[in-house]
């Protein structure tokens, strides 16, 4: 399985060595800042030397100063075709390294098990794999131009200004080391603060997404000052958090400001006494002073960046930390794919439980045989959807085996295990795209005329033509756009399609009304025709015509047989039937 590096110089890297000669080529071409600060200053030290030495021969000047002006300009020519050279590079590059962060990291993302995503906001996730993207572009400009472009420069500077004037390089030298460690040391808080903010917003962004995502329940409550209430509680907390993050980076920046003032007037004190003395010429000064200010205003461009840089290192490493947690369900590292033949499904002597101290599961075993229809009955809490959730391998069992035909699931990939199973699941989500594209997602090579037959035998063909786009149409987010009995038509009609050789039913009709019910249930007796069928339903009359039905109660199988002899036996099922009202099992039993 594909891992990413979980921490951030090492995830950096990982992408930037996926493009290494360019990137190469985007990090050296910061050094033509050298150019700026210091070759063309040179050449004004040149040119104004030239001009003082030859005051009295105003007119031969030109032959005198040319080098100067030679230099100079190609020089700047250089600089322009560097820079713009670097800039149409990055057209190609940073798009796709900023693609490759994102893909990345939805795959790791989306292979997490079924926990992670019952503990995470969706759109807290959304917004750490968009975060990370852009974050580390930050970065990569801000090492690019502020930490490279900077000491490329500093370093070619000092070592110019010792062939003129040894006592300043040293003096501008020393100041540049002590100004870098204490931008360090001061942007620690920054960078402490930054974290809690990311995290902060992470959890108001969840928050905000949860309510638009349940607008509905929302509006049916009349509840919409509440939830702005609820909201604003981690606005407010969020506010705080951005407030200190910001007030942090005012002083540090003022902090800058007030050496480098000093630092700049002591210059300009000095080199006048210095030129004075005589001990530097006219075009010295010039250089010198050029020299010092470009040094001075990297090292306060530097410094700013440096709160960015570390604001945006808090930002990738919380969404790292998120994202980038050990999967908690893996493939083996030889998994098979699953082949199956026949269907039959075998729980060996299973122990699960959810957390410590619920039980589930307790040394369960069961054989459900080929192509046969098994019902799960039992109220909310026996185990019912554990059950399936642990065929599915939505969690791994603590002990025992699932077999389907004789093959452990435990052995083959999860995605060759669930492309051999349909599930119709109770509460049916589908994607905003068009009903095209949610129904051929049972079976993404499916012809048009393929999806038309699934839909028809699913009873949707006709409320679907009915819509203005037809097929075409987009049915929202989560299928919002859609009635409840729509959306399951439209997951019946997928799982059609799908074909699959074993199918799961939860509730699936749960969300018809009686006379689209009727006429589904002969379009799901088709579907369940020679397939290993798993049909959990709290309206039990629905389980009539099942072959076999398992009665759960707190993690067992209390009783197993049809419907006719578990009636006779009067039982648990037996009273269970005698329960139930209009039809349907209350949750609990009273």
């Amino acid at each position: 399985m594909k891992t990413l590096p979980n921490r951030l110089v090492p995830f950096f890297l990982h992408f930037i060595r996926k493009q290494p000669v360019a990137f190469t080529l985007i990090f050296l071409a910061p050094t033509i800042n050298i150019i700026e600060s210091t070759v063309i200053p040179y050449a004004l030290k040149l040119l104004i030397d030239g001009i003082t030495v030859h005051a009295d021969n105003r007119e031969a000047i030109f032959q005198y100063i040319q080098p100067a002006l030679w230099l100079a300009g190609l020089s700047w020519l250089i600089f322009i075709i560097i820079i713009r050279l670097q800039n149409w590079l990055q057209v190609y590059v940073i798009p796709k390294f900023q693609a490759n962060i994102r893909m990345e990291v939805l795959d790791y993302l989306t292979q997490h098990d079924y926990r992670y995503f019952a503990n995470h906001f969706a759109g807290n996730l959304a917004n750490k794999v968009n975060d990370l993207p852009r974050a580390l572009e930050n970065i990569r400009l801000i090492i690019c131009w502020n930490v490279i472009g900077t000491f490329a420069t500093i370093f070619v500077a000092l070592f110019v200004l010792t062939t003129i004037n040894p006592l300043f390089a040293v003096i501008i030298g020393a100041w540049v080391v002590v100004n870098i460690l204490l931008n360090f040391y001061r942007a620690r808080d920054v960078n402490i603060k930054a974290t809690k903010h990311a995290d902060d917003r992470s959890i108001l962004n969840g928050i905000i997404v949860d309510t638009l995502t349940n607008m509905i329940p929302t509006k049916l409550f009349a509840s919409r000052h509440e939830e702005l209430a609820y909201i604003g509680k981690s606005q407010a907390i969020e506010a705080k958090s951005n407030k200190r993050v910001i007030a942090s980076m005012c002083w540090y920046r003022l902090s800058m400001d007030i050496p480098i003032s000093i630092m700049l007037v002591l210059m300009v004190y000095y080199l006048i006494v210095y030129w004075q003395q005589g001990l530097i010429t006219t075009g010295d000064f010039v250089f010198i002073f050029n020299i010092s200010f470009a040094i001075m205003n990297h090292m306060w461009h530097f410094g700013h960046a440096l709160a960015d840089l570390f604001r945006d290192v808090g930002v990738a490493n919380q969404a790292i930390r998120i994202i980038n947690q050990p999967h908690g369900l893996t493939d083996k590292e030889n998994a098979g794919e699953l082949e199956v033949s026949e269907g039959k499904i075998a729980f060996d002597h299973v122990t699960f439980h959810y957390n410590k101290g619920m039980n589930i599961f307790e040394n369960k075993s069961v054989v459900i045989k080929p192509k046969q229809k098994v019902g799960l009955v039992g109220f909310s809490g026996s185990g019912k959807t554990s059950f399936v959730h642990l065929i599915l391998r939505f969690f791994d069992v603590e002990s025992g085996n699932i077999t389907i035909d004789e093959q452990n699931i435990a052995d083959v990939t999860r995605d060759s295990l669930r492309a051999q199973i349909s599930m119709i699941p109770q509460d049916t989500t589908l994607f905003h795209r068009t009903l095209w594209e949610n129904i051929r997602y049972g079976r993404p090579s499916a012809s048009d005329e393929e999806v038309i037959a699934a839909a028809k035998a699913a009873n949707s063909h006709e409320f679907i033509k009915s819509l203005p786009k037809g097929y075409d149409e987009l049915v929202g987010e989560r299928g919002i756009k859609l009635s409840g009995g729509q959306r399951q038509r439209i997951a019946i009609a997928r799982a059609m399609l799908k074909n699959a050789p074993i199918l799961i039913l939860d509730e699936a009709t749960s969300a018809l009304d009686s006379v689209t019910e009727k006429l589904i249930q002969e379009s799901l007796h088709e579907l369940m025709r020679n397939r290993t069928t798993i049909v959990i339903a709290h309206r039990l009359s629905t389980l009539s015509a099942m072959d076999r039905i398992l009665v759960f109660d707190k993690g067992k199988i209390i009783e197993d047989g049809s419907h006719e002899a578990l009636l006779q036996k009067k039982g648990h099922y037996a009273h269970m039937w005698a329960m139930q009202a209009g039809g349907f099992l209350p949750d609990t039993e009273s």
